[in-house]
């Protein structure tokens, strides 16, 4: 935030300083400078949409200074040099918005990477654990959050007969089944080979497990087919309610003992703790 605010004020500063050193002075070169604020502003808001707006603000401001408020109203020669400067600058602004949108662009998707699950495309466990460290999974620790964590039942079982093929096709169809009833804010978290964890933000514990209930319910009754082949798949589910009294690391542990004595008890149920 005080590097955003710092580049706030440096690129405002470079504007007013390039202002007043082109107003006063007739070397229409100097507009050149203006390129310090754009590309700053481009470094700071890295999409073509800020590029594209920047550069003809800076086009407008440039024209309006000079022939409107400059003291000395340029002759054609001076006009000529005018739009020349102005295209080059230009040019080389928008080579390097390019350059810098496309690596602000691959930046984040190295870290999309990084925190997301190649096969099922949700969040992995580096995501869960730098959140828990930062302590930021939820900036409002004062509404109610419910977590549910759950497993697939005897996936090991599935590897074993169907192959490893079968078994990613489950994980991945089991991923877009609980996908569709989720909410957009809800976090969901592959943690694991078979294990996952949705966290429910402004949920009270009794949403929460209709939520699970919904979810466990909808996996057992889906079409599960690899090769024309039927795949029975189910799944046992831990659910505990966050209290503010606890850290989350304690409240992801109550989840996972209630999961236990899911799979404990019989399997394709939901308990909660």
């Amino acid at each position: 935030m005080i590097k955003r605010k710092f580049m706030y004020a440096f690129i405002l500063l470079s504007l007013s300083i390039v202002l007043v050193v082109n107003y006063y002075s007739s070397l229409e070169s100097l507009w050149m400078l203006i390129l310090i604020p754009a590309v700053t502003t481009v470094i700071l808001c890295p999409t073509w949409k800020a590029a594209i707006t920047v550069g003809f603000s800076s086009f407008i401001l440039m024209v309006i200074t000079e022939f409107v408020f400059h003291r000395v109203q340029p002759s054609f020669r001076d006009a000529v040099h005018l739009m020349i400067t102005g295209a080059v600058e230009w040019i080389i602004f928008m080579t390097a918005s390019f350059f810098q949108i496309r690596t602000a662009k691959m930046i984040a998707e190295l870290g999309n990477l990084a925190l997301t699950d190649p096969l099922t495309k949700i969040y992995n466990r580096r995501y869960l654990d730098w959140n828990l460290e930062k302590s930021s999974l939820f900036p409002n620790k004062e509404q109610s959050m419910t977590l549910i964590l759950f497993d697939i039942d005897y996936f090991k079982a599935i590897n074993d007969t169907f192959g490893h093929n079968a078994g990613d096709m489950v994980l991945k169809k089991v991923c877009r089944v609980v996908k569709e009833i989720i909410r957009e804010s809800d976090i969901f978290v592959r943690t694991g080979g078979e294990e996952f964890l949705i966290f429910l933000q402004d949920c009270s514990l009794e949403q929460g497990i209709k939520l699970a209930e919904r979810i466990r319910k909808t996996v057992e009754e889906t079409d599960f087919v690899y090769k024309d082949k039927r795949i029975y798949v189910t799944i046992s589910v831990g659910v505990s309610k966050y209290s503010k009294e606890k850290d989350l690391k304690e409240f992801t542990e109550k989840a996972d003992q209630a999961l236990y004595q899911a799979k404990e008890t019989g399997r394709n149920k939901v308990v909660v703790i």
